[in-house]
């Protein structure tokens, strides 16, 4: 949900005598049309009565607020209650059925939309979503999705009717993930107790940085990272973390504090005060380590990809040859990021051994189990994870669970390797699927360009 503005405009009347009794100030400037068309939506005017405010304050206050927002010229102590009682005319004059677009909730004007609204999320957003009856996808083009969407800005307000109408609109057209047959390599399912949890942080809308805006969600946020450290193995007390917009940039915060780590300083004097700083990960490794790695300014030529074995995972003695050769170019070797849980092929560096020449070379290690972090919790499979709780910084995904082997009877592909990799990978595979989408417009284009024609080339590429 998006934080209501902090952008606000309090004017404080001190003379009430241009209204009448029985009217609060703000009754002349609050309907919703007015708001909407002085382009002071979402704002209130707060009034309080002070003795010692003039009334060249006032005017002078109302005056700016009416200059900027288009809704009068100059003001005049002759004509200012003049206007003022105009406004208050044309505020009579106006009906309107439109939603009271407002950043304050209030329960006689939008309890029964908030209840509507929960009840579409509710019957279509969960429960229909996510029957086996109903499809995962309503699947129609970009350009005909555009047309449904309506997604051109409304010059004019909306009533709450049509906001429920959107609502329906934009389920039905989704991709249902919480749908049995969604099946995605990271994330898949509903869970209801965490549905419940994001509508609870949805509806208080912390902002978790400091103890006084978010007390509860700041402990929280403590006890669930301490304990993701002890099962990692961390010492008890030891360390800390936070929470990551992804797994992309957790590791790029792990590449900052190893760079840190190296030389201090960095932080004020910058990348030119330091050598050439070498990292070393898996040419296996998630893309992210290289896109970061030139993000921060230290070059993707300066990541040194590790040769894997047949089974996708970092071979030690490369990596020590990829070391020494670093040395011999007067760089300095900084940091190993292992991976517990390729991309591809859901590899397990070997990180005792990778450990051992972190400590040998005086490097960082860093392990991304971004996709195998959930084996930690597994007593079938932590044993691939062993040597973690060597690691300097561990980047964890905890909503990729498990990382056992699936078989799979089913498997799009894009062009011959994919194929091949079916049929390497995956000899029992039964039926391979190809989507195809050639639209302009289409996000990711699948066509002639990424492979086989669907009906005259994929019987020869199945053989």
């Amino acid at each position: 949900m998006p934080a209501a503005s902090n952008a606000c405009l309090i004017s404080t009347y001190t003379q009430t005598s241009c209204f009448e009794d029985d009217k609060a100030p703000s009754d002349y400037i609050s309907s919703d049309e007015e708001q909407l068309e002085s382009g002071c939506t979402g704002r209130k005017f707060h009034y309080e009565n002070k003795a010692e405010r003039t009334f060249n304050a006032e005017m002078t206050a109302f005056e700016d607020f009416a200059g900027k927002n288009s809704i009068g010229a100059a003001f005049t102590r002759e004509n200012f209650n003049e206007v003022v009682q105009d406004l208050m005319v044309a505020k009579s004059e106006k009906t309107s059925d439109f939603a009271s677009y407002e950043s304050l909730p209030e329960a006689a004007k939008h309890e029964k939309f908030f209840r509507a609204a929960f009840e579409v999320l509710l019957k279509e957003g969960v429960f229909s979503a996510t029957s086996r009856k109903n499809k995962v996808n309503e699947w129609v083009n970009p350009e005909e999705l555009e047309k449904v969407l309506e997604l051109d800005v409304n010059p004019g307000p909306s009533s709450h009717g049509k906001l429920l109408d959107l609502m329906k609109t934009v389920i039905k057209y989704s991709v249902k993930t919480g749908h049995p047959y969604f099946v995605n390599q990271l994330f898949s399912s509903v869970d209801p107790y965490g549905l419940v949890g994001q509508w609870l942080a949805d509806t208080l809308n912390p902002s978790v940085y400091t103890y006084e805006v978010s007390p509860v969600f700041s402990l929280m946020e403590e006890h669930v990272l301490a304990q993701m450290r002890s099962i990692v193995g961390f010492p008890e007390d030891a360390g800390d973390g936070i929470f990551c917009p992804g797994g992309s940039m957790a590791n790029g915060y792990a590449i900052s504090c190893a760079r840190h780590y190296a030389f201090p300083q960095i932080k004020t004097q910058g990348l030119a005060s330091c050598p050439r700083l070498v990292l070393y990960t898996s040419e296996d490794a998630h893309y992210s380590i290289k896109k970061l790695a030139a993000f921060e300014g230290l070059g993707s030529d300066n990541v040194y990809l590790i040769k894997t074995d047949a089974r996708g995972r970092i071979l030690p003695e490369d990596l020590r040859a990829q070391i020494e050769r670093t040395l011999s170019e007067g760089a300095v070797p900084f940091m190993v990021s292992a991976t517990s849980g390729t991309t591809v092929l859901g590899a397990f560096d070997p990180l005792p051994a990778i450990a051992d020449l972190c400590t040998e070379y005086k490097m960082w290690l860093h392990v991304d189990a971004a996709w195998g972090g959930g084996a930690l919790v597994s007593r079938k499979h932590r044993h691939l994870l062993n040597g973690i709780e060597r690691a300097d910084s561990v980047t964890w995904n905890p909503h990729i669970r498990y990382a056992s082997e699936n078989g799979i009877d089913t498997m799009t592909f894009y062009n011959e390797m994919e194929l091949q990799k079916v049929k390497q990978f995956h000899p029992n595979a039964q039926l391979v699927i190809r989507i195809r989408c050639d639209a302009e417009v289409a996000q990711c284009q699948l066509g002639m360009k990424f492979g086989c024609d669907a009906i005259t080339e994929a019987p020869r590429l199945l053989r």
